[in-house]
């Protein structure tokens, strides 16, 4: 980038643009569902090129959430391979929590309704608790990655975003019942 460049765009990198590009499909797959339910038949009709908007949001966002578990996982894995020991090990038993969470949260999407709006909730209630893991164990972060750096305000940003989404289409669920 050119010296002239804005400060923000300097500090733009390839893990914020990434973060950023995740979010289409939840705000795209959540933006079919208001519309289905405040212009067009209701949620049942909302489809993005013939499948089910709700079940894509709700494989999209297991898939996400089994992803930044996967970065924990990892991080954990590390930070015990250095010498610690307890809390990498209690970050890496939850994120496989949160993962097989995530699966079954891909199950219930087959089922009824009501069985998506759990979903729904208990991928929001995921991305929370992994957000609240990741604050605690601050100390498993590489220093590029403290709890002031750009990554934990991306992280934190989208996070926040995402589950602000889950609460519509949660709600957008219950009042089609």
């Amino acid at each position: 980038m050119s010296e002239q460049a804005p400060f923000a765009l300097k500090h733009y990198n390839l893990t914020s643009l990434l973060g950023d590009l995740g979010l289409v499909p939840f705000i795209l797959l959540a933006g079919l569902m208001a519309h289905a339910y405040f212009i067009g038949p209701g949620l049942p009709a909302a489809s993005l090129f013939g499948l089910d908007a709700a079940k894509g949001f709700i494989a999209y966002s297991a898939v996400i959430l089994s992803f930044l578990s996967g970065a924990l996982w990892e991080r954990s894995r590390l930070a015990e391979s250095d010498g610690l020991t307890g809390l990498p090990k209690a970050a890496l038993l939850f994120s496989n929590i949160v993962t097989l969470s995530a699966w079954a949260c891909l199950l219930l999407s087959n089922g009824g309704p009501m069985m998506q709006f759990y979903a729904v909730g208990l991928l929001l209630l995921g991305f929370l608790a992994l957000l609240w893991v990741e604050r605690q164990t601050g100390g498993l972060y590489t220093r590029s990655e403290s709890r002031g750096s750009s990554y934990w305000s991306m992280r934190l940003r989208i996070t926040l975003l995402v589950v602000l989404l889950h609460a519509l289409v949660a709600v957008l669920m219950v009042a089609e019942q």
